[in-house]
């Protein structure tokens, strides 16, 4: 009788036994395929550049089945979200920290590793413009209280005709810009134009003589008043001269002290740019938009 007792006793603790294994299996074989099914879907996210979207996938997976994979995944999707968001709101330093921890991610996704890239790569161009536009303004509210309205509003209008520049990443710098503009009196050209008419027809010889005595350093380096007029090639050691190298170039004249900036047109800019190059320097001098033999 007991030997009986102990085979159904054993026979029941088999069954019940062989239940809880086949229960545990069939478990652990759903979160294997909800694990799945949500990489799958966040790495398609991720081809699509819907980083929010893959970064909920990647939650759910994590805790489906917890790997370094997905975990490494979702914190990529997650700071990739938030990088934009503060570029957005122009916080560029902490944007590029965010950046970089997803460049030096362990585990990382390759697509959103080369994102980060990318996006770097981006930011530090928003923040070089950013600083020759704040340099830009800074030195043509100088010219303003000096009363050099034209070479301020030479500045100014670098820009405010930057391409892009009334975009969110530098649209505050546009505002700023443009204000100023419009704070400036018009131009006296016409007046002055005027008044030269009146002096030359009452004597073209005392005309020739004040010019003459009055030329100033700044003037003889101006090719515009020399008549160079070669229209310039805009490229140089081959890569393209930009809207941006030239306003640099402006910028670097305008510290050196050269009063006549605004007369320069682009043309002689490139020129001097070129002949800078070719001396070895990345910076231009009054006497490199001279056109040399």
């Amino acid at each position: 009788m007991k030997k009986a007792l102990l085979l159904v006793t054993t026979g029941l603790a088999l069954v019940l036994a062989g239940c809880s294994n086949s229960s545990s299996s069939s478990k652990s074989s759903d979160n294997s395929n909800t694990y799945n099914t949500e990489m799958t879907k966040g790495n398609d996210a991720v081809n699509d550049k819907n980083y929010s979207r893959a970064a909920d996938h990647f939650e759910s997976a994590v805790n489906a089945k917890k790997t370094n994979k997905a975990t490494a995944y979702e914190k990529q999707a997650t700071n990739l979200v938030k990088a934009k968001k503060l570029m957005n709101q122009r916080q560029f330093a902490t944007a590029k920290k965010t950046l970089t921890s997803v460049k030096n991610q362990d585990n990382g996704n390759k697509k959103m590793t080369n994102r980060a890239e990318t996006l770097l790569k981006q930011v530090k161009k928003i923040q070089l413009n950013r600083n020759n536009f704040k340099m830009d303004i800074k030195n043509a509210k100088t010219l303003i209280k000096s009363g050099t309205n034209d070479q301020a509003r030479s500045l100014l209008e670098q820009v405010t005709k930057f391409k892009g520049i009334k975009d969110k990443y530098y649209s505050d710098l546009y505002t700023q810009a443009n204000t100023l503009l419009d704070s400036l009196p018009e131009t006296s050209s016409n007046t002055t134009a005027d008044t030269n008419t009146d002096t030359n027809n009452s004597s073209n010889t005392s005309t020739d003589t004040n010019n003459s005595n009055n030329s100033s350093d700044d003037q003889s380096n101006n090719p515009a008043a020399k008549g160079d007029f070669d229209i310039e090639k805009k490229e140089v050691g081959g890569k393209e001269i930009t809207d941006q190298d030239i306003a640099n170039a402006r910028q670097q004249l305008t510290d050196q002290g050269v009063k006549t900036v605004g007369a320069w047109s682009d043309n002689d800019i490139i020129r001097a740019i070129k002949n800078a190059h070719a001396d070895g320097r990345t910076t231009i001098k009054p006497s490199d938009a001279k056109v040399r033999n």
